[in-house]
């Protein structure tokens, strides 16, 4: 089996995991995959089509995964400040909490907090942590679903 197609398969794969582990940058991954693999045909497989929709849906992916979590405090009533906190948060909870629970718990809680102290209103800063939960579960669905299509349509590729 071809050095390149295993080192492919492995990072569409790390790409999937990546999609619910913040750590590790999912659709990078897939993307960069489909991008070795490319490369490593001399530029001919997967096809232009496959290689142009799959930058697309890598391209997407890294927006949705950047901007989720903020524009969903925000809609919530959460302030900039808080979606900055919030996301250096969740740094913090994946690397000493663990994982997306980790993640979760410090982002929500990092929103309650901050914005209840800013209004002293215990309603808006539940929102506002709801708000942010949610579309953390939100960018990671629609990580793994993407991520998981481009591995998927990668092996298609290949078969036919």
């Amino acid at each position: 089996m071809n050095l390149f197609l295993i080192l492919t398969v492995l990072l569409l794969v790390l790409g999937i995991i990546g999609s619910f582990t913040p750590a590790l940058p999912g659709a990078l991954l897939s993307g960069l995959g489909i991008f070795i693999y490319w490369w490593s045909t001399g530029y001919t497989e997967p096809g232009t089509l496959f290689l142009v929709v799959s930058g697309f849906l890598t391209v997407f992916a890294l927006l949705v995964d950047w901007f989720a979590g903020a524009i969903t405090a925000k809609i919530g009533g959460a302030s900039n400040k808080t979606s900055f906190m919030a996301g250096i948060a969740g740094l913090f909870g994946f690397i000493f909490l663990g994982g997306p629970l980790g993640v979760l718990i410090a982002v929500g809680g990092t929103v309650l907090i901050r914005e209840y102290f800013k209004h002293g209103k215990m309603k808006e800063a539940r929102k506002s942590a709801l708000y942010s939960a949610l579309g953390f579960f939100a960018s990671a669905f629609m990580q793994v679903m993407i991520t998981s299509l481009l591995l998927i349509g990668f092996l298609i590729t290949l078969l036919f």
